[in-house]
């Protein structure tokens, strides 16, 4: 059978250190991008990690950090801007981001308001994560904050993509177990609506199965081991796996509702899609049985791939309903109405329901 034509756009970060100890990569792709003074952005709770903080800061090796700058969940854009004000005044010429998607969504959002500062329009400032949960924000080229009211708002700029990667389980520890394993759900529904995308994607489709197949295997070990810290280099490889196509990822259906609600509620992205995920599969299935089929040959059954993500997430012990946290119909249809200039808002609202 003659293959359809197509193109691809690899666009993940340059360099990707994995496994425990890789923490000593950072100095090395430092001096590789010339930086020598450093915003080190994260977030409150990790602070309180001082032993963590500590050990990144040795490992910058001739480079400094003359401040550590704060974010909070959702990465609100006024925060944001009083980082890019300080590292403004304090002079500096790189990013190195420790934390989950908030702490890397500013970041990114910080490396390219100095970058257009500077006069910069080719690229943002040097930018390295070091990511601390399965959510994948520093593979991609975009960025999510809240906005004034706040709402959630994205931004999409080439600079935005992250010059370096640092995946050291090891600095992943004093992650709740309930943050880790919900962001790995986040990474399943990278993968999932990844493979369902519309369009041809030969290369994204095998690491996206791999990626199920693994968070599948690896989730629940991590689990029953919160220690072990080759369980987590394994969640960190496959969370990379899921999102090689990102664009798509970010776009897909769970995404979008996910986001509509979380900001608004104070819902985490993880949960989000631990709540949404299955029945937006069913919804999919609808349109695209064979694609969804192949999903569950991944997940497990073959026939009822939305029943195994379910089933997985239950077996994690993380949320399944929206009810829970004081979200109902009303929310939901408005949730929905503001979406419906995208999608059938009756659709959307459905969906809404089915997860309430």
């Amino acid at each position: 059978m003659t293959q359809p034509a197509g193109s691809f756009n690899y666009a993940n970060p340059r360099a990707i250190h994995w496994g425990a100890g890789s923490l000593a990569q950072l100095a090395p792709e430092l001096k590789r991008l010339q930086v020598m003074r450093v915003a080190l952005i994260t977030t409150r709770s990790l602070v309180a990690e001082a032993t963590l903080l500590a050990r990144v800061r040795d490992a910058l090796g001739e480079a400094e950090a003359p401040a550590t700058e704060l974010v909070s969940q959702h990465a609100p854009m006024s925060e944001i801007e009083a980082v890019v004000e300080h590292a403004t005044e304090i002079g500096v010429d790189g990013i190195v981001s420790f934390g989950g998607g908030s702490a890397i969504d500013a970041g990114k959002v910080t490396a390219v308001k100095l970058a257009d500062r500077r006069g910069l329009a080719y690229r943002g400032l040097p930018h390295i994560a070091i990511p601390t949960t399965l959510s994948a924000a520093e593979l991609a080229g975009g960025a999510g904050f809240t906005d004034a009211a706040g709402d959630k708002a994205g931004m999409r700029d080439v600079r935005l993509l992250l010059d370096s990667v640092i995946y050291d389980p090891e600095l992943t520890l004093a992650t709740p177990m309930a943050l880790w394993l919900s962001t790995g759900i986040r990474a399943l529904d990278h993968a999932v609506e990844g493979f369902l995308a519309d369009g041809s994607h030969p290369f994204s489709d095998v690491m996206a199965l791999e990626a199920i197949r693994r968070l599948f295997d690896s989730l629940p070990r991590a689990k029953a081991a919160p220690d072990d810290i080759g369980v987590r280099s394994e969640n960190q490889l496959a969370a990379w796996f899921s999102f090689t196509l990102p664009a798509a990822s970010a776009g897909g259906l769970s995404h979008v509702m996910g986001k509509q609600i979380g900001a608004r509620h104070e819902i985490p992205h993880g949960v989000t899609s631990c709540l949404l995920m299955p029945h937006v599969m069913r919804y999919v299935a609808r349109e695209k049985p064979e694609r969804v089929a192949r999903v569950g040959a991944a997940t497990g059954s073959v026939k009822d791939a939305a029943g195994d993500v379910e089933a997985l997430i239950a077996s994690l012990g993380l949320p399944q309903h929206i009810a829970e946290y004081g979200i109902g119909e009303a929310e939901l249809r408005r949730a929905a109405h503001d979406l419906g200039d995208r999608y059938p808002a009756n659709d959307l609202l459905e969906i809404y329901l089915a997860a309430l």
